[in-house]
């Protein structure tokens, strides 16, 4: 008889054992079910937040503002009650508006042009980077 409880005791500690086991085996799994629900619920708010700003951006492009930026930006287009002003320098203004008589001012810049590609055309990579660059010719 004093067996047979033992062996009773024994099996009694086993299951007790097992059914720890069982508890936190399910606990385990609840807790990581738990953490991907979670991450679920935040890459969820993510892609809302997501979702209004494309939504806002979207409302944005459809504006006649930004249709209106995008033409002047990219395709220079202006307005019909708009006036476009060129800022330059005056050296090159005068050079393409003042005409003295008796001279032709296209065959000049051709001529200037000309005279630029040949000298272009005898220099070295690197001279020309120099004389891009700086304006300078090192030759």
């Amino acid at each position: 008889m004093k067996h047979l409880l033992q062996y009773i005791f024994i099996f009694l500690i086993i299951i007790m054992l097992y059914l720890t086991y069982l508890v936190g085996s399910y606990k385990y799994t609840e807790y990581k079910v738990l953490q991907y629900i979670d991450s679920l619920t935040d890459t969820n708010k993510e892609f809302l937040n997501k979702i209004q700003e494309a939504k806002f951006s979207l409302e944005y492009k459809n504006t006649k503002a930004y249709r209106n930026k995008i033409l002047k930006s990219e395709w220079w287009r202006k307005n019909k009650w708009e006036e476009v002003l060129y800022l330059i320098q005056e050296d090159i203004y005068n050079k393409y508006t003042n005409d003295t008589p008796g001279e032709n001012t296209e065959q000049n810049t051709t001529g200037d042009l000309l005279t630029e590609q040949s000298l272009i055309s005898t220099m070295t990579i690197y001279q020309k980077w120099i004389y891009l660059i700086f304006d300078k010719d090192i030759r």
